[in-house]
């Protein structure tokens, strides 16, 4: 019986030492994975600004396209050019768009097209009244 003492000793011995590099191991793995997890997230966390940076500029983009058509349908009604029920149902939204976008945005110059406004929504309402679109 004596004689198995020492291959228990070192099979519970080995045993132990598997345990304990299976434990480094599993901390070492633990870790790296923490870190690629940081990483991903600083990662995300640029990426989110970017786009977020993107989706602003695409924004005022947008308003300023907005005003662009308001400006340029206005200047055609100045010239009495005639237009169709939508079209004016099509700048009235741009109106509608561009005004809002105004005022969620403060430091935005939006100064620009109010007289256009003003004159599109007056010969929109006397287009309504007369029933003048083309």
């Amino acid at each position: 019986m004596t004689d198995w003492i020492p291959v228990i000793v070192e099979v519970l011995t080995g045993a132990f030492i598997l345990w304990k590099m299976y434990q480094t191991h599993a901390w070492e793995v633990a870790r790296t994975t923490s870190e690629n997890i940081a990483s991903l997230a600083a990662d995300v966390s640029k990426i989110r600004t970017t786009l977020d940076g993107h989706i602003d500029a695409d924004a005022e983009n947008d308003a300023k396209q907005a005003r662009r058509r308001i400006i340029v349908f206005a200047d055609e009604c100045r010239r009495k050019v005639k237009h169709s029920e939508e079209h004016f149902a099509n700048v009235l939204d741009d109106i509608t768009f561009y005004q809002q976008y105004c005022d969620d945005h403060p430091k935005f110059k939006n100064q620009k097209a109010e007289q256009s406004i003003s004159f599109v929504l007056e010969v929109s309402a006397a287009c309504k009244r007369n029933n003048d679109y083309i």
